[in-house]
């Protein structure tokens, strides 16, 4: 059993803001000792473990800029190191990927894993262990670290806010509880789902995000008279970040999209698709008007300059990000999207960077903390359009505001996916993929999950085994899927594959995912996925060659599945027993 050790706890305070330093202090906290108080610098860490949590209460001597607080536990487990199993969601659309890798909703016994929001501690995958969570609401949210090797567990609160002196805060709590991690996250889950409350559409799922190809609107009447006339059923097509003269002046178009965003949105709607608009509300370029002429609307460092962020979709040139503490920002915001759907007609909204407008810095109000900030960001985006459009969030923390969009987007957009040639871009597409279909029960309760833009290269011959896998995992998962690319250079086998992609996912999108993970054995085994619309897949997460062996009992009991399986080329496996072998980062699609 795992037991937190109560001696060698450490709390920890980063602090600053350029630079950012650090300081640890030793205490003794845990499951033998109650209460204790850190001294951390300027600050004071009021601590106690009760029973089914960890409360904390920072007290600050000085003014300061809070980056995170975190304590730092020693745990004891009878296994080895390699056997200490951990789960744990993630924080952001960001995986890492290789060695320590960080991919929500998995088990791992090999490494260090990151995650945020939950995390399940255990001697064994099947044992009894302990979660570590955070309820609703996630004003503050909570990072955790584990490190199997060093036996150590680190639970961090982000704050990313200036206090005053003598101020105090109650931090989230941490709760805790001990049993199987089936039961214990699905639980969780449901607090989540709860504080949501809404329902989601259950159509519009799948669209198209144009980019660079767009230059005039011959283009644009070209690539949608392509989709159309190849029969690509979407619903919905969204012009890219491109159309903007400058990242923050969306309001004023390029020479070629001037006095005509109007005009724009009509040519969309007479294809039979919603129109729609990419691009990254709070992020500013240090070109743009914007940042000229309201230099006080920006988050700033302590010198006054502003804080600068990586550029816009792969952009060289860093970027600003505006305050949305500021009413005059968030009027700008309302202003402006309210232009986009009332005069120019657009009612679909992939809103890119949105965690940006947390980012460390000073503001008009620096009272306001990591969840609160983004919190406003995203009331003041759907104040503005109301309900009736369709909401995507990408770069956003996932918890932080679950009832605001009606998507959030699993990677960043970027250029993630173009080419596969490398192992990275390999693994990054493996790890998306069991990313979503571990995070799948949350589609159509807190939010639909959306892989990222896919482009037309992943669905081509020759993009290899890796991004087929994505595709049915998205496919089998059924969230919201985002094409992207020029649909003018496809030949007919990759309009064909994309239009089956399309059929199969509308059909998987009417049914529910089940998942029956490590059935050969082990946490680096393939997992069987089952769509109740009918569809099987078998995938091999790893880099190496696995087979799986499959009889009518384990079938039966890990998926509730008792007919033959169907491999589509005529091959029917009724046998008790079957054998599958599966690529490198490979899968297996079958009729059940």
């Amino acid at each position: 059993m795992i037991k937190i050790l109560p001696g060698g706890t450490s709390a920890i305070l980063k602090y600053g803001l350029k630079p950012t330093r650090s300081i640890r202090t030793r205490g003794r906290l845990g499951e033998g000792a109650k209460e204790h108080t850190f001294e951390v610098g300027p600050t004071e860490l009021q601590t106690a473990w009760r029973d089914k949590r960890i409360e904390t209460v920072l007290k600050v001597g000085s003014e300061l800029y809070i980056r995170s607080l975190a304590l730092e536990f020693h745990f004891r487990s009878p296994r080895h190191r390699g056997e200490i199993a951990v789960w744990t969601e993630s924080y952001s659309d960001i995986f890492t990927v290789g060695r320590f890798k960080s991919i929500p909703g998995t088990l791992s016994e090999t490494c260090a894993r990151e995650g945020a929001w939950a995390l399940w501690l255990s001697e064994s995958p099947d044992a009894d262990g302990l979660l570590f969570k955070q309820s609703p609401p996630a004003d503050y949210p909570i990072r955790f670290h584990c490190r199997p090797g060093a036996k150590t567990l680190i639970i961090s609160w982000e704050i990313n806010r200036i206090f005053n002196e003598g101020e105090t805060l109650n931090l989230p709590i941490v709760g805790m509880s001990r049993g199987n991690a089936d039961r214990l996250v699905k639980s969780w889950r449901r607090e989540w789902k709860a504080s949501s409350g809404r329902e989601m559409s259950r159509d519009r799922r799948a669209g198209w995000c144009g980019g660079s190809e767009i230059q005039a609107p011959k283009d644009l009447r070209e690539i949608l008279g392509s989709i159309r006339n190849n029969k690509i059923k979407v619903n919905w097509f969204a012009l890219g970040p491109d159309y903007a003269l400058e990242t923050g002046d969306w309001l004023t178009p390029t020479d070629a999209f001037k006095d005509r965003m109007g005009s724009f949105s009509r040519t969309i709607s007479e294809h039979k698709m919603i129109p729609g608009l990419r691009f990254a509300p709070f992020l500013v370029s240090r070109k743009s008007a914007l940042a000229s002429e309201n230099r006080d609307w920006l988050v700033k460092i302590s010198n006054g300059s502003p804080v600068m962020v990586p550029g816009y979709a792969g952009e060289r040139d860093l970027s600003f990000v505006l305050d949305v503490t500021r009413p005059e920002v968030l009027a700008h915001i309302s202003r402006t999207l309210s232009i986009m759907r009332d005069k120019w007609g657009f009612r679909t909204f992939f809103l890119e960077r949105i965690g940006d407008s947390a980012v460390p810095g000073i503001r008009s109000d620096n009272r306001i903390g990591v969840g609160n900030l983004m919190k406003t960001a995203a009331a003041a985006v759907r104040e503005a359009l109301g309900h009736k459009v369709l909401l995507i969030a990408s770069g956003l923390p996932l918890l932080t505001t679950p009832d605001v969009w009606d998507s959030q987007v699993m990677a960043p957009s970027s250029d993630l996916f173009a080419g596969y040639n490398s192992r990275r871009k390999r693994r990054t597409a493996m790890s998306i993929a069991s990313a979503h279909l571990h995070r799948s029960p949350w589609n159509e309760s807190a939010w639909i999950n959306s892989s990222g833009l896919l482009p037309m290269n992943m669905f081509k011959e020759v993009s290899g085994s890796a991004a087929r896998s994505l595709m049915n995992a998205v496919m089998l998962s059924s969230g919201l899927v985002s094409l992207a690319g020029d649909p003018r250079e496809l030949d007919i086998e990759t309009i064909d594959t994309v239009k089956e992609f399309l059929k199969l996912f509308d059909q998987c999108r009417k049914g529910r995912l089940g998942i029956a993970p490590n059935i050969g054995g082990g946490r680096t085994e393939p997992l069987v996925v089952r769509n109740s619309r009918g569809w099987i897949a078998l995938f091999n997460l790893s880099e190496r060659k696995k087979e799986v062996r499959l009889d009518r009992d384990r079938l039966k009991t890990a998926l509730g599945l008792s007919s033959p399986l169907s491999a589509g080329d005529g091959t029917v496996f009724n046998s008790p027993e079957i054998h599958v072998a599966l690529p490198p980062r490979g899968h297996r699609l079958f009729r059940g």
